[in-house]
């Protein structure tokens, strides 16, 4: 038996087609119908230009795809044999406000997704304000990310150089009494202990000391028996180097080093089906990125604990994100302690952009994953922009022999239902994975 769903409230639209035997997915093709065409946009422009194009590719993620432009447009001004430098300060700065996407990123997915879909999914009722925490959570991470960045969405305050912002004590002294006031709402509302003890967690056994939302999240998770469900290749990627992430992939237990030029795309199986997403592999094989990604490569010890009993379930998937929100809202609290205001945030190229012609790769991790910008330049000019998004990797559509990791993931299954909040763990982005 095959069933069409349409999967929505996901940054666009994704067609799932689930096939059935025995009542259990067996597979199920995925395919993004609509396209944006921002790759297309992006040729003949000049280079600057990817600096305002490229973050409105997503409303939700827009700071992620302006790091990874201007860093591709600053290794080609490094592969033209003109090095760039960047401040201690200006790097401070573009990490914390990454960081704070990816916060408000993961509190968003965790309050307007899976709290509501796991209720769904159980027939329970939950409270009407868990949206309305999620929102108001999220807004105070974009509140301090735009004491920095200015506008948000779509904030073009990172330039080849440094930022274009020059922050005064006063702004830090806002910005870290915001961060505080979401780290003592996460601590009353979503874990129920302090931040610090839940950083420390190291075993599952200590999960029973959370409180609050995390506790009902975590045991619908169980009543739902995600634990059982979502294991997929359990091979992880990241790209991106920050200070919350290296750039390593793991293969059940081996840990190595990646490079981007092993990265190829493919075209996606489907059925009967237009879809403009093509899947991105890492020398042929489908991996996992995103959070539970760099926290396995990372050996972030209570992630790894989880995984030990439930490996790549999409329970460790959802424990792993709510626990990674943790971990950078510490990290942002270290980047605005540590910031030394009297550096420079823009240190001006040694050649203008007119005078550059080469290759860029530029990659950041984003909250759902590793993100490449590849562009070639002549004369300041874009010959060529290619975006690989984290959706691409994770929810690349391949052929029966070799599924992608969401759809090895849904294999198994016992209702749509059960196979779409698999689908979701993985947060998918149709906007993101078709431009």
């Amino acid at each position: 038996m095959i069933t069409h769903k349409w999967i929505e409230r996901i940054e666009g639209e994704a067609s799932v087609q689930f096939t059935f035997e025995e009542e259990k997915v067996s597979f199920a093709t995925i395919a993004f119908p609509h396209t944006r065409g921002m790759e297309s946009i992006l040729r003949s422009k000049p280079a600057m230009d990817a600096l305002v194009i490229t973050p409105r590719v997503c409303g939700i993620c827009g700071h992620s795809h302006l790091f990874a432009a201007v860093r591709a447009i600053e290794s080609a001004y490094e592969n033209s044999g003109y090095p760039i430098e960047i401040s201690p300060k200006a790097e401070a700065l573009r990490e914390l406000t990454l960081s704070l996407e990816l916060i408000q990123n993961h509190l968003k997915w965790l309050y307007l997704v899976i709290y509501p879909e796991l209720s769904h999914l159980l027939k329970r009722d939950i409270a009407d304000s868990c949206r309305l925490k999620g929102a108001y959570s999220a807004s105070l991470a974009t509140k301090i990310l735009a004491i920095f960045a200015g506008q948000w969405p779509h904030s073009s305050y990172m330039i080849p150089g440094g930022v274009t912002c020059d922050p005064t004590y006063v702004d830090t002294v806002r910005a870290i009494g915001l961060l505080d006031e979401l780290i003592r709402w996460f601590e009353k509302e979503l874990i129920g202990i302090s931040l610090e003890e839940y950083v420390h967690l190291s075993s599952l056994k200590g999960l029973s000391a959370i409180r609050g939302d995390m506790t009902n999240i975590e045991e619908m998770l169980r009543e739902a028996a995600m634990h059982q469900q979502g294991c997929s290749y359990d091979r992880y990627l990241v790209l991106g180097e920050h200070g919350f992430s290296k750039p390593l992939k793991l293969a059940q237990t081996r840990m190595t080093k990646v490079n981007s030029k092993y990265v190829t795309l493919q075209e996606p199986y489907t059925v009967n089906e237009k879809t403009f997403a093509k899947n991105a592999l890492y020398k042929n094989s489908h991996y996992e990125t995103g959070p539970l990604a760099r926290a396995m490569t990372s050996n972030v010890s209570l992630i790894k604990q989880i995984h030990r009993n439930f490996r790549d379930s999409t329970y460790t998937r959802v424990m792993a994100r709510s626990y990674e929100t943790a971990l950078l809202l510490s990290h942002c609290k270290n980047l605005l302690q540590s910031l030394d205001l009297k550096e420079p945030s823009f240190i001006e190229p040694s050649k203008k952009i007119g005078s550059i012609s080469g290759e860029g790769v530029g990659i950041v991790e984003a909250p759902r994953g590793s993100l490449i910008h590849k562009t070639t330049l002549k004369n300041g000019m874009v010959e060529d922009y290619t975006l690989i998004t984290p959706t691409q990797w994770n929810l690349s559509s391949g052929s029966p022999q070799t599924p992608g990791s969401a759809q090895k993931a849904m294999i198994g299954a016992d209702s749509i239902d059960a196979a779409t909040f698999t689908f979701r763990s993985f947060d998918v982005c149709s906007v993101c994975t078709t431009h």
